[in-house]
């Protein structure tokens, strides 16, 4: 038996897509970088392969080994040919020990372009673009630069799950590449 919206109900679902296309060029919803059994941004943008060839999502500056309570500048980047915006969504969190899958030291925006947010009632803070943030810095590129203080107390190794979109802004959810990486800090040896 199918059943039919009522046309009240099918005005307010149209009425209100522009606002969540809107809310994709200012960010993510909270914990989509497929850490921890997160969701990444392909749950919305899943009409092509996620990590689909011609493209590919890179994370700079993540050190080998960190010093704890030390600041490293770190940078993300989007790049797919033919692409009109991108973003991206970042967390970092420890990879044993009792202090598993939570917040790892703390992520800064050190400028206009990303944002610091958290899920309702969530312990872990994610770092995304903004609206400005998704204007491509130059053709077929997003890129950010984010700051990371390590935890001051090194429970174990951290993992920063990260996941990227190449848009093609033509407000809608269709049309985009998703990319997910990982990229693994182990605490230095103490001297």
């Amino acid at each position: 038996m199918s059943r039919a919206i009522p046309l009240a109900g099918l005005t307010t679902l149209l009425a209100t897509f522009p606002l969540i296309v809107a809310a994709y060029r200012e960010g993510p919803a909270p914990a989509m970088t497929g850490g921890f059994g997160e969701k990444t941004c392909h749950t919305c943008h899943f009409d092509n392969p996620l990590n689909a060839k011609g493209g590919w999502l890179r994370v700079d500056g993540v050190p080998p080994g960190y010093t704890p309570g030390q600041e490293y500048a770190i940078s993300v980047l989007v790049h797919r040919a033919g692409i009109k915006r991108a973003g991206f969504e970042l967390a970092v969190r420890f990879t044993g020990g009792a202090a598993k899958g939570q917040q790892a030291g703390t992520l800064r925006a050190p400028d206009a372009r990303t944002q610091i947010i958290s899920a309702p009632g969530g312990s872990i803070r994610y770092i995304q673009h903004t609206k400005l943030g998704s204007d491509l810095v130059a053709s077929a590129e997003g890129r950010w630069t984010i700051e990371w203080t390590a935890p001051a107390a090194p429970a174990s190794a951290v993992v920063f799950h990260v996941a990227g979109n190449a848009a093609n802004d033509d407000a809608s959810p269709l049309g985009d590449f998703i990319y997910t990486t990982t990229v693994t800090s182990r605490p230095n040896p103490r001297n």
